[in-house]
């Protein structure tokens, strides 16, 4: 177990779990689910990128927190068998502070959930798996390819991914009655995961473990009062960015 932590840390940049060090890892998209189907991954991306340099900002001021710490990449990740740009914040919180943020971001970039990692944790519920490609060979088209490739092994695979560089991260999340989302318990989706690998070439599944990884959904309201012009400069981004963008 020990080793595959700390595969996981090298891949995420965070300190491994015996070092003591807590990040929290928050994964979403600024991309929401209603927006037009046709639209380009490059102006999907210019939305994505928008939402990190002008509202994120802004959200953890409203939330309370101190913004120094939160390093923020761009990376690109699935949901729901649709892969998109996504967004990777690290800061270090407690999980009632890093719940809040969370759902601070869910309701003002109108996702339906974000997720919320600790891959420190030396007891984590959540089984994973990383599946790792080539160097330099993991482009959107690819990771959306073996995307479906692993939801046609079983729909429980269907369910999301985030990308880190050459890697992609499968986490068999669980409900609130310890239940996983894909029906699966984590054997078998590590087993139904290393099937879709088998099959494309290329992939290779190199670790599997657990962490401490939880869905937190969008808050009906809003904490702060601060969030609702937030989420209205996030619809008029998805207006001027992706709306006006041509059909394809």
């Amino acid at each position: 177990m020990r080793r595959h932590i700390l595969a996981l840390a090298l891949i995420l940049g965070a300190s491994p779990a015996f070092a003591q060090v807590v990040a929290q890892h928050l994964f979403f998209e600024a991309v929401p689910a209603a927006s037009p189907p046709n639209t380009s991954y490059e102006a999907r991306q210019r939305l994505t990128e928008r939402a990190r340099t002008d509202l994120l900002p802004a959200i953890l001021d409203s939330t309370g927190l101190d913004g120094a710490g939160a390093v923020t990449d761009l990376r690109m990740g699935g949901y729901r068998l649709r892969t998109n740009p996504s967004l990777h914040l690290t800061l270090r919180l407690e999980d009632g502070p890093a719940d809040r943020l969370a759902g601070a971001i869910a309701w003002s970039l109108e996702q339906d959930s974000v997720l919320v990692a600790d891959f420190d944790s030396a007891d984590g519920a959540t089984g994973y798996a990383l599946v790792r490609f080539p160097a330099g060979s993991l482009t959107p088209d690819r990771a959306q390819r073996f995307f479906l490739a692993a939801a046609a092994e079983h729909e429980g695979l269907g369910g999301g991914y985030t990308a880190f560089g050459d890697t992609l991260l499968f986490l068999n999340l669980r409900g609130d009655d310890g239940t996983p989302y894909s029906g699966l318990p984590d054997e078998a989706f590590a087993e139904f995961l290393s099937r879709a690998v088998a099959a494309f070439p290329g992939a290779a599944l190199t670790a599997t473990g657990r962490a401490d990884a939880r869905l937190i959904l969008q808050p009906p309201q809003p904490d702060s009062p601060a969030l609702a012009p937030l989420r209205a400069r996030h619809a008029a981004l998805v207006s001027e960015i992706l709306t006006a963008e041509p059909a394809r």
